[in-house]
């Protein structure tokens, strides 16, 4: 049985049972939110989480909402009283308010932003107004800002009347000109340890790079991986600082990003609905790509149907069938996943991607001649027919080959075309290559036919 810091699920599920809410209200105020929000999560009922949450103070259900999986957050959101998501969504910073109101329908959102102090509600309303898949859609409005000509002292004072520093999210000052334009930043240690009486000019560092509020979020993750941010500003089309995108929100960018490749990699989609219980929305994502193998294995039969004169006078060909549209189905998919994995993580580029194909080839005519040789020399031994060994070896070092320039070919023409390429691997490439492996087979044999007889 699961147990969190020692308390079994099994006893929080007899309490809810037994209705001791004293006892359990006693029990989880010694749990971390995040901890909390993972019991929810794994309780079996949808009322025991209803209820639990609904035991929650609103400083503590405010940090559990946020962890909670989407479609769990959903049923939870559609029960709450307007006043009670009011108040949980104003203890919440800008970036997650908003997450929270944009899952609420709009007559529940607008109700709830009318509840909540008017400056909470335009920045929310304003973050509500970026794509999601954008800085702006990502950013918090919360931030540490400074005129550069402002002393450390004075600075240090600011931020001590700063009450919202209490939550300890802040690591960085920055630091803008007359136009509100960033010139600079400072992390607290430095802003600290500084002589009082400098100016935060003196002391400050230049951002390596600032985030546009429409960049993309996967960009804005490369940018932080390779500069090793902790906090960055966001700024408008003038420059004009807008807010700041922190470590956390990119370590979820990540995370999501991640988990939507897999998902595409297998043919479906994310993780609120393939978790989730909308049996019939679950099956419409998946049913695509199962629908797209079904009628490339009856393409894969219509081909093999056409060479029936050259299956029927070799019927010992059926045998290397599976093998060969197999491995290239395997080597396919091997090259499409390091493609895609490679544009997502910034490793291939249309500068290296030339060199990536390169490369890819080399390895394909070492696998594939060595693969070839080894089926080749098996059919022969099994069968006793030299040309037999030829064929198979044959289009086993065709077929594969093929396989790995559609599989780095792919990804780089979907990308080109703006189409994500992680719908270039999984169910896609394996059926295109089954069907590529079918034809030079069928093709190749049919070829050295008299000498197979």
């Amino acid at each position: 049985m699961k147990k969190f810091d020692g308390i079994s699920l099994k006893h929080i599920e007899s309490l809810l049972e037994s209705r001791q809410e004293q006892a359990l209200k006693k029990l989880i105020s010694t749990l971390h939110p995040a901890d909390i929000a993972e019991i929810i999560n794994h309780l079996s009922k949808d009322e025991q989480k209803k209820r639990l949450f609904f035991l929650l103070d609103v400083e503590v259900a405010s940090d559990v909402i946020v962890e909670l999986s989407g479609s769990i957050r959903m049923k939870i959101l559609k029960e709450l009283a307007h006043d009670r998501l009011a108040d949980i969504v104003e203890d919440l910073p800008s970036d997650e308010a908003a997450d929270i109101i944009g899952d609420l329908p709009r007559e529940k959102a607008n109700k709830v932003l009318e509840k909540i102090p008017f400056q909470e509600s335009v920045k929310v309303k304003r973050l509500l107004g970026y794509p999601e898949e954008t800085a702006g859609g990502l950013m918090q409005t919360e931030v540490l800002v400074f005129p550069a000509t402002m002393t450390v002292e004075e600075a240090i004072k600011q931020i001590k009347k700063t009450a919202s520093l209490s939550e300890g999210d802040y690591h960085t000052v920055f630091v803008v000109n007359e136009k509100r334009q960033p010139v600079g930043l400072i992390s607290l240690h430095k802003l600290i340890s500084a002589d009082h009486s400098q100016m935060l000019s003196q002391i400050m560092e230049k951002p390596p790079v600032l985030i546009n509020v429409d960049e993309d979020r996967e960009e804005i993750a490369k940018k932080f991986q390779k500069y090793d941010f902790v906090s960055a500003p966001v700024v408008d089309h003038s420059g004009v600082l807008l807010g700041r995108i922190t470590i956390d929100d990119i370590m979820d960018v990540i995370e999501e990003e991640t988990s939507e490749d897999f998902y595409r990699l297998a043919g479906t989609n994310v993780e609120e609905i393939v978790y989730g219980d909308n049996i019939i929305k679950i099956a419409q994502i998946r049913l695509p790509w199962l629908l797209t193998n079904l009628f490339g294995g009856l393409l894969t039969g219509y081909l093999m149907w056409l060479f029936k004169v050259t299956l029927s006078h070799v019927l010992v060909l059926v045998t290397f069938i599976p093998v060969i549209t197999g491995m290239g189905g395997n080597v396919g998919l091997q090259s499409s996943t390091i493609s895609v994995r490679g544009w997502a993580t910034g490793k291939i580029s249309l500068h290296s991607f030339k060199h990536h194909l390169f490369k890819e080839v080399k390895v394909a005519l070492l696998m594939a001649s060595i693969c070839g040789f080894t089926v080749g020399l098996a059919a022969y031994l099994w069968h006793g027919y030299r040309f037999l060994g030829l064929v198979v070896g044959l289009s086993m070092f065709c077929a594969m080959n093929i396989a790995v320039l559609m599989g780095t070919l792919m990804p780089a023409i979907l990308r080109w075309l703006g189409v994500d390429p992680a719908v270039a691997s999984g169910p896609f490439v394996t059926t295109a290559n089954d069907i590529t492996g079918i034809l030079v087979y069928m093709a190749v044999a049919t070829v050295f036919l008299k000498y197979l007889g």
